[in-house]
Protein backbone atom coordinates (compact mmCIF):
# COMPACT_ATOMS: atom_id res chain seq x y z
CA UNK A 1 0.00 0.00 0.00
CA UNK A 2 3.12 2.13 0.77
CA UNK A 3 4.67 1.83 -2.24
CA UNK A 4 1.19 2.52 -3.85
CA UNK A 5 0.94 6.25 -2.37
CA UNK A 6 4.67 6.50 -3.36
CA UNK A 7 3.90 5.91 -6.70
CA UNK A 8 0.69 7.74 -6.87
CA UNK A 9 1.81 11.14 -5.31
CA UNK A 10 5.05 11.33 -7.52
CA UNK A 11 2.73 10.88 -10.48
CA UNK A 12 0.36 13.58 -9.54
CA UNK A 13 3.42 16.05 -8.55
CA UNK A 14 5.09 14.90 -11.93
CA UNK A 15 2.50 15.29 -14.25
CA UNK A 16 1.16 18.81 -12.91
CA UNK A 17 3.53 20.53 -11.37
CA UNK A 18 6.32 18.90 -13.85
CA UNK A 19 3.64 20.50 -16.71
CA UNK A 20 3.80 24.31 -15.18
CA UNK A 21 7.75 23.86 -15.12
CA UNK A 22 7.82 23.15 -18.44
CA UNK A 23 5.23 25.59 -19.89
CA UNK A 24 7.14 28.24 -17.69
CA UNK A 25 10.66 27.01 -18.91
CA UNK A 26 9.28 27.23 -22.14
CA UNK A 27 7.41 30.83 -21.73
CA UNK A 28 10.35 32.65 -20.35
CA UNK A 29 12.80 31.52 -23.66
CA UNK A 30 9.73 31.92 -26.05
CA UNK A 31 9.72 29.03 -27.10
CA UNK A 32 6.18 29.03 -27.42
CA UNK A 33 4.98 29.18 -30.62
CA UNK A 34 1.84 32.06 -30.58
CA UNK A 35 0.12 29.86 -33.04
CA UNK A 36 -0.15 27.34 -30.51
CA UNK A 37 -0.76 29.49 -27.65
CA UNK A 38 -1.51 33.20 -27.50
CA UNK A 39 0.43 35.40 -25.06
CA UNK A 40 -3.23 35.39 -22.73
CA UNK A 41 -3.67 32.11 -22.66
CA UNK A 42 0.03 31.16 -21.66
CA UNK A 43 -0.38 33.79 -18.53
CA UNK A 44 -3.82 32.19 -17.62
CA UNK A 45 -2.33 28.82 -17.09
CA UNK A 46 0.88 29.77 -15.49
CA UNK A 47 -1.88 32.14 -13.28
CA UNK A 48 -3.90 29.08 -12.85
CA UNK A 49 -0.36 26.45 -12.35
CA UNK A 50 0.67 29.42 -9.64
CA UNK A 51 -2.66 28.28 -7.32
CA UNK A 52 -2.85 24.83 -8.08
CA UNK A 53 0.75 23.72 -7.45
CA UNK A 54 1.00 24.50 -4.08
CA UNK A 55 -2.56 22.03 -3.52
CA UNK A 56 -0.81 19.09 -5.38
CA UNK A 57 2.23 19.74 -2.30
CA UNK A 58 -0.33 19.73 0.01
CA UNK A 59 -1.93 16.26 -1.44
CA UNK A 60 1.36 14.77 -1.57
CA UNK A 61 1.84 15.87 2.11
CA UNK A 62 -0.92 14.42 3.27
CA UNK A 63 -0.46 10.82 0.84
CA UNK A 64 3.31 11.20 2.88
CA UNK A 65 1.47 11.45 6.42
CA UNK A 66 -0.92 8.26 5.74
CA UNK A 67 1.76 6.81 4.74
CA UNK A 68 3.85 7.38 7.93
CA UNK A 69 4.00 5.45 11.08
CA UNK A 70 3.80 8.52 13.21
CA UNK A 71 4.18 12.40 13.60
CA UNK A 72 7.86 12.15 14.20
CA UNK A 73 8.42 9.91 11.49
CA UNK A 74 6.37 12.33 9.14
CA UNK A 75 8.38 15.35 10.18
CA UNK A 76 11.76 13.21 10.01
CA UNK A 77 11.17 12.16 6.52
CA UNK A 78 9.13 15.17 4.58
CA UNK A 79 10.66 18.26 6.65
CA UNK A 80 11.30 19.61 3.43
CA UNK A 81 8.02 19.36 1.79
CA UNK A 82 6.71 21.11 4.48
CA UNK A 83 9.80 23.95 4.07
CA UNK A 84 8.62 24.39 0.40
CA UNK A 85 4.81 24.06 1.30
CA UNK A 86 4.62 26.93 4.09
CA UNK A 87 6.47 29.71 1.32
CA UNK A 88 3.96 28.67 -0.94
CA UNK A 89 0.99 29.81 0.77
CA UNK A 90 2.65 32.78 1.72
CA UNK A 91 3.13 34.21 -1.63
CA UNK A 92 0.18 32.00 -3.37
CA UNK A 93 -0.25 33.06 -7.06
CA UNK A 94 3.38 34.41 -7.29
CA UNK A 95 4.41 32.69 -10.28
CA UNK A 96 7.97 32.96 -10.67
CA UNK A 97 8.61 32.09 -6.66
CA UNK A 98 6.00 29.39 -7.35
CA UNK A 99 8.40 28.25 -10.38
CA UNK A 100 11.55 27.84 -8.17
CA UNK A 101 10.44 26.41 -5.21
CA UNK A 102 8.28 23.49 -7.13
CA UNK A 103 11.09 22.37 -9.23
CA UNK A 104 13.29 22.06 -5.96
CA UNK A 105 11.01 19.59 -4.68
CA UNK A 106 10.21 17.61 -7.48
CA UNK A 107 13.20 16.63 -7.84
CA UNK A 108 13.78 16.01 -3.81
CA UNK A 109 10.51 13.84 -4.94
CA UNK A 110 12.56 12.06 -7.29
CA UNK A 111 15.38 11.10 -5.50
CA UNK A 112 12.88 10.10 -2.49
CA UNK A 113 11.50 7.58 -5.10
CA UNK A 114 15.06 5.21 -4.19
CA UNK A 115 14.21 5.16 -0.76
CA UNK A 116 12.87 1.91 0.94
CA UNK A 117 11.64 1.57 4.71
CA UNK A 118 14.06 -1.37 5.86
CA UNK A 119 12.27 -1.78 9.18
CA UNK A 120 9.14 -3.65 7.36
CA UNK A 121 11.56 -6.07 5.10
CA UNK A 122 12.88 -8.89 6.24
CA UNK A 123 15.43 -9.68 3.99
CA UNK A 124 17.69 -8.64 1.32
CA UNK A 125 15.54 -10.05 -1.52
CA UNK A 126 12.33 -8.92 0.09
CA UNK A 127 13.56 -5.22 -0.29
CA UNK A 128 14.71 -6.10 -4.04
CA UNK A 129 11.43 -7.08 -4.71
CA UNK A 130 9.81 -3.80 -3.02
CA UNK A 131 11.96 -1.26 -4.88
CA UNK A 132 10.17 0.13 -7.93
CA UNK A 133 13.67 -0.41 -10.30
CA UNK A 134 13.47 -4.25 -9.41
CA UNK A 135 10.05 -4.23 -10.76
CA UNK A 136 11.76 -2.50 -13.65
CA UNK A 137 14.40 -5.46 -14.36
CA UNK A 138 17.02 -2.45 -13.59
CA UNK A 139 20.16 -3.62 -13.09
CA UNK A 140 23.51 -1.51 -11.32
CA UNK A 141 24.86 -0.76 -14.32
CA UNK A 142 21.13 0.97 -15.78
CA UNK A 143 20.80 2.37 -12.80
CA UNK A 144 24.16 4.21 -12.78
CA UNK A 145 23.20 5.43 -16.49
CA UNK A 146 20.13 6.48 -15.65
CA UNK A 147 20.98 8.78 -12.56
CA UNK A 148 23.29 10.81 -14.71
CA UNK A 149 21.21 10.94 -17.40
CA UNK A 150 18.64 12.62 -14.64
CA UNK A 151 21.29 14.72 -13.33
CA UNK A 152 22.27 16.13 -17.14
CA UNK A 153 18.99 16.87 -17.98
CA UNK A 154 18.12 18.39 -14.23
CA UNK A 155 21.07 20.62 -15.10
CA UNK A 156 20.07 21.32 -18.89
CA UNK A 157 16.68 22.78 -17.36
CA UNK A 158 18.25 25.09 -14.90
CA UNK A 159 20.88 26.38 -17.36
CA UNK A 160 18.55 27.05 -20.14
CA UNK A 161 16.46 29.22 -17.31
CA UNK A 162 16.90 33.57 -18.24
CA UNK A 163 18.41 33.67 -14.56
CA UNK A 164 21.25 31.59 -15.73
CA UNK A 165 22.65 33.95 -18.06
CA UNK A 166 23.50 37.91 -18.14
CA UNK A 167 20.75 40.57 -18.78
CA UNK A 168 20.49 40.41 -22.85
CA UNK A 169 21.77 37.12 -23.38
CA UNK A 170 20.56 33.47 -23.00
CA UNK A 171 21.62 29.87 -23.83
CA UNK A 172 20.06 28.15 -26.67
CA UNK A 173 18.81 24.13 -25.68
CA UNK A 174 21.52 22.27 -27.32
CA UNK A 175 24.31 24.64 -25.75
CA UNK A 176 22.38 23.70 -22.15
CA UNK A 177 22.30 20.27 -22.79
CA UNK A 178 25.93 20.50 -23.52
CA UNK A 179 27.40 22.46 -21.11
CA UNK A 180 25.19 20.28 -18.55
CA UNK A 181 27.04 17.31 -19.96
CA UNK A 182 30.29 18.28 -20.17
CA UNK A 183 29.70 19.45 -15.95
CA UNK A 184 27.87 16.23 -15.23
CA UNK A 185 30.61 14.31 -16.75
CA UNK A 186 33.22 16.37 -15.59
CA UNK A 187 34.79 16.93 -18.78
CA UNK A 188 35.43 20.90 -19.17
CA UNK A 189 34.36 20.97 -22.78
CA UNK A 190 32.36 24.16 -23.54
CA UNK A 191 30.17 25.64 -26.29
CA UNK A 192 30.20 28.97 -24.93
CA UNK A 193 31.72 31.10 -22.67
CA UNK A 194 31.64 30.37 -18.84
CA UNK A 195 32.31 34.25 -17.76
CA UNK A 196 30.47 35.83 -20.81
CA UNK A 197 27.41 33.87 -21.34
CA UNK A 198 26.90 32.33 -17.43
CA UNK A 199 25.40 34.65 -14.60
CA UNK A 200 26.42 34.22 -10.91
CA UNK A 201 23.32 31.28 -10.80
CA UNK A 202 24.48 29.87 -14.09
CA UNK A 203 27.91 29.71 -12.60
CA UNK A 204 27.35 27.88 -9.63
CA UNK A 205 24.64 25.87 -10.93
CA UNK A 206 27.83 24.74 -13.29
CA UNK A 207 29.83 24.27 -9.94
CA UNK A 208 26.69 22.29 -8.64
CA UNK A 209 26.59 20.20 -11.37
CA UNK A 210 30.92 19.48 -11.64
CA UNK A 211 30.66 18.54 -7.59
CA UNK A 212 27.19 16.12 -8.30
CA UNK A 213 28.68 14.70 -11.34
CA UNK A 214 32.99 14.40 -9.83
CA UNK A 215 31.66 12.48 -6.31
CA UNK A 216 28.69 10.84 -8.25
CA UNK A 217 25.29 11.46 -8.04
CA UNK A 218 24.36 8.17 -6.24
CA UNK A 219 26.92 8.66 -3.61
CA UNK A 220 25.60 12.69 -2.91
CA UNK A 221 22.60 10.96 -2.45
CA UNK A 222 23.66 8.34 -0.23
CA UNK A 223 25.71 11.05 1.99
CA UNK A 224 22.31 13.31 2.21
CA UNK A 225 20.35 10.28 2.97
CA UNK A 226 23.24 9.52 6.20
CA UNK A 227 23.30 13.08 6.98
CA UNK A 228 19.79 13.27 7.33
CA UNK A 229 19.16 10.15 9.90
CA UNK A 230 17.39 8.11 7.05
CA UNK A 231 18.22 4.46 6.50
CA UNK A 232 19.75 3.71 3.13
CA UNK A 233 17.47 1.21 1.64
CA UNK A 234 19.15 -2.46 0.89
CA UNK A 235 19.27 -2.12 -2.89
CA UNK A 236 20.95 1.01 -2.53
CA UNK A 237 23.48 0.00 -1.13
CA UNK A 238 24.08 -3.21 -2.99
CA UNK A 239 24.07 -0.68 -6.21
CA UNK A 240 26.83 1.62 -3.88
CA UNK A 241 28.81 -1.68 -3.41
CA UNK A 242 29.16 -2.64 -6.88
CA UNK A 243 30.06 1.51 -7.75
CA UNK A 244 32.38 2.07 -5.32
CA UNK A 245 33.60 -1.81 -5.70
CA UNK A 246 33.65 -2.65 -2.18
CA UNK A 247 33.73 -6.20 -0.98
CA UNK A 248 31.86 -5.26 2.11
CA UNK A 249 28.61 -3.84 2.81
CA UNK A 250 29.51 -2.86 6.83
CA UNK A 251 32.81 -0.63 4.85
CA UNK A 252 30.04 1.18 2.50
CA UNK A 253 28.88 3.95 4.91
CA UNK A 254 32.69 4.42 6.13
CA UNK A 255 33.30 5.16 2.81
CA UNK A 256 30.66 7.17 1.63
CA UNK A 257 31.64 9.39 4.96
CA UNK A 258 35.65 9.03 3.89
CA UNK A 259 34.70 10.41 0.15
CA UNK A 260 33.02 13.50 1.53
CA UNK A 261 35.25 14.30 4.39
CA UNK A 262 38.62 13.93 1.34
CA UNK A 263 36.93 15.54 -0.65
CA UNK A 264 35.87 19.03 2.03
CA UNK A 265 39.30 19.07 3.38
CA UNK A 266 41.07 18.62 -0.31
CA UNK A 267 38.51 21.26 -2.05
CA UNK A 268 39.12 23.51 1.14
CA UNK A 269 43.07 23.23 1.13
CA UNK A 270 42.83 24.21 -2.34
CA UNK A 271 40.44 27.12 -2.14
CA UNK A 272 42.59 28.50 0.39
CA UNK A 273 45.94 28.25 -1.33
CA UNK A 274 44.35 29.58 -4.37
CA UNK A 275 42.65 32.64 -3.21
CA UNK A 276 46.05 33.47 -2.16
CA UNK A 277 47.47 32.83 -5.24
CA UNK A 278 44.65 34.92 -7.30
CA UNK A 279 44.92 37.80 -4.41
CA UNK A 280 48.99 38.24 -5.40
CA UNK A 281 48.07 38.26 -9.03
CA UNK A 282 45.85 41.80 -8.25
CA UNK A 283 42.40 40.11 -7.87
CA UNK A 284 40.45 42.29 -4.49
CA UNK A 285 39.45 39.10 -1.78
CA UNK A 286 35.93 38.55 -2.74
CA UNK A 287 37.12 37.79 -6.30
CA UNK A 288 39.95 35.83 -5.35
CA UNK A 289 37.66 33.91 -3.22
CA UNK A 290 35.35 33.06 -5.54
CA UNK A 291 37.88 32.35 -8.04
CA UNK A 292 39.96 29.92 -5.57
CA UNK A 293 36.53 28.24 -4.90
CA UNK A 294 35.29 27.70 -8.54
CA UNK A 295 39.10 26.63 -9.66
CA UNK A 296 39.68 24.07 -6.56
CA UNK A 297 36.52 22.09 -6.47
CA UNK A 298 36.63 22.31 -10.72
CA UNK A 299 40.38 21.22 -10.93
CA UNK A 300 39.83 18.03 -7.81
CA UNK A 301 36.34 16.94 -9.81
CA UNK A 302 39.44 17.02 -12.80
CA UNK A 303 36.71 19.09 -14.97
CA UNK A 304 38.06 22.19 -16.75
CA UNK A 305 36.08 24.81 -16.16
CA UNK A 306 37.90 28.12 -15.75
CA UNK A 307 36.20 31.76 -15.20
CA UNK A 308 38.95 32.76 -17.35
CA UNK A 309 38.64 32.73 -21.47
CA UNK A 310 42.47 31.58 -21.91
CA UNK A 311 41.81 28.78 -19.10
CA UNK A 312 45.22 29.24 -17.02
CA UNK A 313 47.36 30.83 -19.78
CA UNK A 314 47.76 33.65 -17.76
CA UNK A 315 49.16 32.69 -14.72
CA UNK A 316 51.46 29.48 -16.60
CA UNK A 317 54.36 31.66 -14.33
CA UNK A 318 52.74 31.19 -11.51
CA UNK A 319 54.19 28.19 -9.51
CA UNK A 320 50.93 28.92 -6.22
CA UNK A 321 48.63 29.16 -9.11
CA UNK A 322 49.74 26.03 -11.39
CA UNK A 323 51.24 24.02 -8.52
CA UNK A 324 48.33 23.98 -6.63
CA UNK A 325 45.98 22.98 -9.50
CA UNK A 326 48.41 20.77 -10.47
CA UNK A 327 48.06 18.98 -6.98
CA UNK A 328 44.10 18.77 -6.72
CA UNK A 329 44.53 17.36 -10.24
CA UNK A 330 46.43 14.50 -9.11
CA UNK A 331 44.86 13.93 -5.76
CA UNK A 332 41.21 13.63 -7.61
CA UNK A 333 42.90 11.53 -10.14
CA UNK A 334 43.91 8.85 -7.93
CA UNK A 335 40.60 7.88 -6.45
CA UNK A 336 39.60 8.15 -3.12
CA UNK A 337 40.52 4.30 -1.93
CA UNK A 338 44.20 5.07 -2.98
CA UNK A 339 43.93 8.71 -0.87
CA UNK A 340 42.43 6.54 2.09
CA UNK A 341 45.83 4.60 1.60
CA UNK A 342 48.03 7.39 0.93
CA UNK A 343 46.40 8.67 4.64
CA UNK A 344 46.95 5.75 7.02
CA UNK A 345 50.63 5.12 5.40
CA UNK A 346 51.46 8.38 6.36
CA UNK A 347 49.96 8.92 9.46
CA UNK A 348 50.55 5.45 10.57
CA UNK A 349 54.55 5.30 9.15
CA UNK A 350 54.00 2.33 6.81
CA UNK A 351 56.20 1.10 4.68
CA UNK A 352 55.14 2.10 1.10
CA UNK A 353 54.94 -1.91 0.26
CA UNK A 354 52.26 -2.60 2.87
CA UNK A 355 49.74 -0.67 0.68
CA UNK A 356 47.51 -2.76 -1.93
CA UNK A 357 48.56 -3.76 -4.62
CA UNK A 358 45.56 -1.44 -6.63
CA UNK A 359 47.09 1.97 -4.56
CA UNK A 360 50.86 0.91 -5.73
CA UNK A 361 49.90 0.31 -9.12
CA UNK A 362 48.11 3.28 -9.29
CA UNK A 363 50.26 5.72 -7.79
CA UNK A 364 53.48 4.03 -10.06
CA UNK A 365 51.04 4.81 -12.95
CA UNK A 366 50.30 7.99 -12.46
CA UNK A 367 53.60 8.86 -11.77
CA UNK A 368 55.41 7.27 -14.95
CA UNK A 369 53.22 8.69 -16.90
CA UNK A 370 53.11 12.32 -15.49
CA UNK A 371 56.81 12.02 -15.64
CA UNK A 372 57.22 10.79 -19.80
CA UNK A 373 54.74 13.66 -20.21
CA UNK A 374 55.98 16.16 -18.66
CA UNK A 375 59.48 14.77 -20.32
CA UNK A 376 58.04 14.51 -23.85
CA UNK A 377 56.44 18.03 -23.84
CA UNK A 378 58.92 19.34 -22.53
CA UNK A 379 62.05 18.45 -25.10
CA UNK A 380 59.56 18.14 -28.05
CA UNK A 381 58.36 21.76 -27.71
CA UNK A 382 61.97 23.62 -26.00
CA UNK A 383 61.85 25.51 -28.74
CA UNK A 384 58.76 26.00 -30.26
CA UNK A 385 55.50 26.21 -27.90
CA UNK A 386 57.80 26.68 -24.93
CA UNK A 387 59.84 29.25 -26.98
CA UNK A 388 58.69 32.29 -25.36
CA UNK A 389 59.34 30.37 -21.47
CA UNK A 390 62.25 30.78 -19.55
CA UNK A 391 64.07 27.65 -18.34
CA UNK A 392 62.08 27.10 -14.73
CA UNK A 393 58.56 27.81 -16.90
CA UNK A 394 59.53 25.66 -19.55
CA UNK A 395 59.54 22.76 -16.84
CA UNK A 396 56.57 24.36 -15.15
CA UNK A 397 54.60 24.61 -17.98
CA UNK A 398 55.31 20.73 -19.53
CA UNK A 399 54.54 19.38 -15.95
CA UNK A 400 51.29 21.14 -15.84
CA UNK A 401 50.02 20.29 -19.14
CA UNK A 402 51.63 16.60 -18.35
CA UNK A 403 49.02 16.40 -15.60
CA UNK A 404 45.79 18.43 -16.94
CA UNK A 405 46.31 15.97 -20.00
CA UNK A 406 44.96 13.60 -16.90
CA UNK A 407 41.39 14.43 -17.87
CA UNK A 408 41.33 17.79 -16.32
CA UNK A 409 41.07 20.19 -19.08
CA UNK A 410 43.28 23.03 -17.61
CA UNK A 411 45.84 24.42 -20.17
CA UNK A 412 48.39 27.37 -19.67
CA UNK A 413 49.59 27.18 -22.99
CA UNK A 414 47.82 27.27 -26.31
CA UNK A 415 47.62 24.36 -27.80
CA UNK A 416 47.48 25.28 -30.94
CA UNK A 417 51.27 26.13 -30.84
CA UNK A 418 52.18 22.45 -30.27
CA UNK A 419 53.68 19.92 -33.00
CA UNK A 420 51.02 17.39 -34.11
CA UNK A 421 53.02 15.01 -32.71
CA UNK A 422 52.89 16.50 -29.33
CA UNK A 423 49.10 16.83 -29.71
CA UNK A 424 49.03 13.12 -30.94
CA UNK A 425 51.26 12.33 -27.63
CA UNK A 426 48.61 14.12 -25.62
CA UNK A 427 45.91 11.79 -26.86
CA UNK A 428 47.25 9.09 -25.65
CA UNK A 429 47.53 10.17 -22.08
CA UNK A 430 43.72 11.54 -22.67
CA UNK A 431 42.76 7.94 -23.67
CA UNK A 432 44.82 6.42 -20.58
CA UNK A 433 43.08 9.10 -17.74
CA UNK A 434 42.99 8.43 -14.39
CA UNK A 435 42.84 6.03 -11.75
CA UNK A 436 39.73 3.83 -10.83
CA UNK A 437 37.18 5.34 -8.16
CA UNK A 438 38.07 8.60 -9.34
CA UNK A 439 36.74 11.84 -10.65
CA UNK A 440 38.75 11.26 -13.80
CA UNK A 441 38.03 9.71 -17.17
CA UNK A 442 39.56 7.68 -19.41
CA UNK A 443 40.42 3.48 -20.00
CA UNK A 444 42.09 4.35 -16.35
CA UNK A 445 45.72 3.75 -15.09
CA UNK A 446 45.22 0.47 -13.67
CA UNK A 447 43.72 -1.14 -16.94
CA UNK A 448 46.60 0.28 -19.08
CA UNK A 449 49.14 -1.33 -15.99
CA UNK A 450 47.65 -4.85 -16.76
CA UNK A 451 47.50 -4.69 -20.54
CA UNK A 452 50.70 -3.80 -20.92
CA UNK A 453 51.91 -6.09 -18.36
CA UNK A 454 49.69 -8.31 -20.01
CA UNK A 455 52.08 -7.95 -23.15
CA UNK A 456 55.14 -7.94 -21.67
CA UNK A 457 54.28 -11.84 -19.96
CA UNK A 458 53.19 -12.93 -23.82
CA UNK A 459 56.59 -11.53 -24.80
CA UNK A 460 58.55 -13.44 -22.34
CA UNK A 461 55.91 -16.39 -22.43
CA UNK A 462 54.55 -16.20 -18.85
CA UNK A 463 51.09 -17.56 -18.62
CA UNK A 464 50.07 -14.64 -15.71
CA UNK A 465 50.14 -11.10 -15.40
CA UNK A 466 52.35 -10.28 -12.31
CA UNK A 467 52.23 -7.17 -10.36
CA UNK A 468 54.84 -7.15 -6.88
CA UNK A 469 54.79 -10.32 -6.96
CA UNK A 470 50.92 -11.15 -6.90
CA UNK A 471 48.73 -12.63 -9.67
CA UNK A 472 46.32 -10.71 -11.72
CA UNK A 473 43.11 -13.31 -12.34
CA UNK A 474 42.62 -13.92 -15.91
CA UNK A 475 39.09 -12.23 -15.61
CA UNK A 476 40.34 -8.93 -15.01
CA UNK A 477 42.80 -9.36 -17.96
CA UNK A 478 40.11 -10.28 -20.24
CA UNK A 479 38.07 -7.62 -18.50
CA UNK A 480 41.02 -5.26 -19.27
CA UNK A 481 41.60 -6.07 -22.62
CA UNK A 482 37.75 -5.65 -23.37
CA UNK A 483 37.44 -2.06 -21.89
CA UNK A 484 40.65 -0.97 -23.87
CA UNK A 485 38.62 -2.36 -27.31
CA UNK A 486 35.24 -1.01 -26.72
CA UNK A 487 36.79 2.00 -25.60
CA UNK A 488 38.52 2.05 -29.43
CA UNK A 489 35.55 1.29 -31.54
CA UNK A 490 33.95 3.57 -30.13
CA UNK A 491 36.08 6.75 -30.17
CA UNK A 492 36.37 5.38 -34.20
CA UNK A 493 32.72 5.28 -34.44
CA UNK A 494 32.19 8.61 -33.19
CA UNK A 495 35.16 9.84 -35.12
CA UNK A 496 33.84 8.88 -38.69
CA UNK A 497 30.56 10.00 -37.76
CA UNK A 498 31.63 13.56 -36.62
CA UNK A 499 33.76 13.79 -39.60
CA UNK A 500 30.57 12.85 -41.34
CA UNK A 501 29.15 16.12 -40.37
CA UNK A 502 32.13 18.76 -39.49
CA UNK A 503 33.15 18.17 -42.82
CA UNK A 504 35.16 21.81 -42.74
CA UNK A 505 37.57 21.10 -39.80
CA UNK A 506 40.77 18.77 -39.88
CA UNK A 507 41.50 15.05 -38.99
CA UNK A 508 44.10 16.75 -36.14
CA UNK A 509 41.14 18.83 -34.57
CA UNK A 510 38.31 16.12 -34.97
CA UNK A 511 40.36 13.05 -33.72
CA UNK A 512 41.87 15.55 -30.52
CA UNK A 513 38.46 16.87 -30.17
CA UNK A 514 36.82 13.36 -29.43
CA UNK A 515 39.54 11.74 -27.71
CA UNK A 516 39.25 14.46 -24.95
CA UNK A 517 35.57 14.01 -24.81
CA UNK A 518 35.43 10.71 -24.53
CA UNK A 519 38.68 10.73 -21.89
CA UNK A 520 35.82 13.52 -19.94
CA UNK A 521 39.04 15.83 -19.84
CA UNK A 522 38.65 19.00 -21.46
CA UNK A 523 41.15 20.17 -23.72
CA UNK A 524 40.27 21.27 -27.47
CA UNK A 525 42.41 23.18 -29.69
CA UNK A 526 39.60 25.54 -29.95
CA UNK A 527 36.88 23.80 -32.02
CA UNK A 528 34.17 23.25 -29.63
CA UNK A 529 32.22 26.91 -29.81
CA UNK A 530 32.19 26.44 -33.40
CA UNK A 531 30.71 22.37 -34.08
CA UNK A 532 27.61 22.55 -35.13
CA UNK A 533 24.48 20.75 -33.81
CA UNK A 534 25.30 17.53 -34.71
CA UNK A 535 28.72 17.64 -33.95
CA UNK A 536 27.69 19.12 -30.29
CA UNK A 537 25.13 16.00 -30.03
CA UNK A 538 28.16 13.62 -31.01
CA UNK A 539 30.69 15.38 -28.74
CA UNK A 540 27.57 15.19 -25.95
CA UNK A 541 27.55 11.64 -26.40
CA UNK A 542 31.08 11.17 -26.36
CA UNK A 543 31.18 12.33 -22.76
CA UNK A 544 28.24 10.50 -21.35
CA UNK A 545 30.05 7.21 -22.35
CA UNK A 546 33.36 8.61 -21.34
CA UNK A 547 32.06 9.06 -17.88
CA UNK A 548 29.58 6.11 -17.44
CA UNK A 549 32.45 3.84 -18.55
CA UNK A 550 32.31 2.14 -22.29
CA UNK A 551 31.99 -1.35 -20.30
CA UNK A 552 29.57 -0.04 -17.85
CA UNK A 553 27.21 1.13 -20.66
CA UNK A 554 27.86 -2.60 -22.77
CA UNK A 555 27.11 -4.31 -19.37
CA UNK A 556 23.51 -2.15 -19.33
CA UNK A 557 22.96 -2.96 -22.36
CA UNK A 558 23.04 -6.48 -22.67
CA UNK A 559 23.91 -7.84 -19.36
CA UNK A 560 21.90 -11.37 -19.18
CA UNK A 561 20.65 -13.11 -15.82
CA UNK A 562 23.16 -15.75 -14.93
CA UNK A 563 21.93 -19.23 -16.19
CA UNK A 564 22.45 -21.92 -12.69
CA UNK A 565 23.79 -25.10 -14.34
CA UNK A 566 24.60 -23.32 -17.51
CA UNK A 567 27.13 -25.97 -20.17
CA UNK A 568 30.63 -25.16 -20.08
CA UNK A 569 31.95 -26.48 -23.31
CA UNK A 570 35.12 -28.34 -24.10
CA UNK A 571 38.01 -25.94 -25.46
CA UNK A 572 39.62 -25.42 -28.92
CA UNK A 573 42.16 -24.25 -30.76
CA UNK A 574 41.98 -21.50 -33.39
CA UNK A 575 45.31 -19.54 -35.31
CA UNK A 576 45.76 -16.47 -34.70
CA UNK A 577 49.13 -13.46 -35.23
Amino acid sequence: MQLFLRRISFFLEALLNGSYILLFTLNQNKKIPHRILSEEQIQSYLDIGAYIVPIVILVVLIINYLKSENLQDFLRKYVFSLIVFVPLLLTLGDQEFSYWLVTVHLFSSFLSLYEIDQNKTKDVQTVMEATFLYKLKMRPAQFVILSFIGLILFGTVLLILPVASPPGKSLSLIDALFMSTSAVCVTGLASVSVADQLSLFGQLVLLALIQMGGLGIMTLYSSMTIFLGKNMAMRHRVVMQDVLDIGSMADLITMIVNILKYTFFIELWGVVVLTIGFSFEGYEFGQALYFGFFHAISAFCNAGFGLLNNSLESYASSPLISGTISVLIILGGLGFIVLKEIKQTVVERKPYHTMTVHSRLAINTTFILITIGAFYIFFSEYMHGLDSFDLLDKIQVAFFQSVTTRTAGFNSVGLNSFYSHTLYFMCILMFIGGSPGSTAGGIKTTTFAILIQSVRSTLRGRPHVEFFKRKVPSQLVVTSTSIVIISLMMISFFLLVIMKVETQQTFLTLFFESISAFGTVGLSLGLTPYLTVAGKLVIITLMYIGRVGPLTLALAIGQKSSIQGALEYPETKIMIG
